[in-house]
């Protein structure tokens, strides 16, 4: 049944946990290696290990998340559960070296509006429905807009503008998931 645990509290409320904790470090990780402009390096900087450590981290949590979608249950588990899975699989295999980052990039993307959608349906019963609701729809907006900026021409001022707001939206999204976890789990525990 959706919006009960049908697992232990105790269990959700550590898995939802990990799952926020490993997001919390691997958005700090991710934000610095932009900061410091790794991205944009040919040679790696100091930071370069951000990138690779928060590639582990994203593993972790959306592994993390896999327990949490089984114990909330549902009919829209299915849809979850397969999204984290493809989601720590295609980080494994971009961490393996076996996926190209242009590549798997694309894949591990369509995997994250499978699991903010589900997020979002998930929250509907729960106690983090408004967290929820926001992070889900923000994230597959801003998705959809990012996609559809790429049907633009390439750097006019519509691309730049529908793609801009759609990384924002998306950024909400993303930045706010481990948030939603954490509020999970502190709902969990009562």
């Amino acid at each position: 049944m959706t919006g009960t645990m049908t697992g232990t509290r105790r269990e959700t409320s550590r898995f939802a946990l990990a799952a926020g904790v490993a997001g919390v470090a691997a958005n700090v990780l991710l934000i610095l290696f932009f900061a410091s402009g790794e991205v944009w390096r040919d040679v790696p900087g100091q930071l370069a290990w951000t990138g690779p450590v928060n590639d582990v981290l994203v593993a972790v949590q959306f592994a993390a998340l896999v327990p949490v979608a089984i114990a909330l249950g549902g009919r829209v588990a299915v849809v979850g559960l397969a999204a984290m899975t493809g989601v720590v699989v295609l980080q494994a295999l971009l961490l393996a070296d076996v996926l190209e980052f242009e590549t798997q990039v694309w894949w591990v993307t369509g995997c994250f509006v499978f699991v903010f959608a589900w997020v979002l349906l998930v929250s509907r019963d729960l106690p983090v429905r408004r967290a929820g609701a926001l992070i889900g729809a923000g994230y597959i907006a801003g998705a959809l807009l990012v996609w559809g900026a790429l049907a633009l021409p390439s750097e006019s001022p519509g691309q730049y503008a529908v793609g801009g707001a759609g990384l924002v939206l998306g950024a909400i999204g993303w930045l706010g998931l481990p948030v939603w976890s954490l509020l999970l789990a502190r709902g969990s525990r009562r």
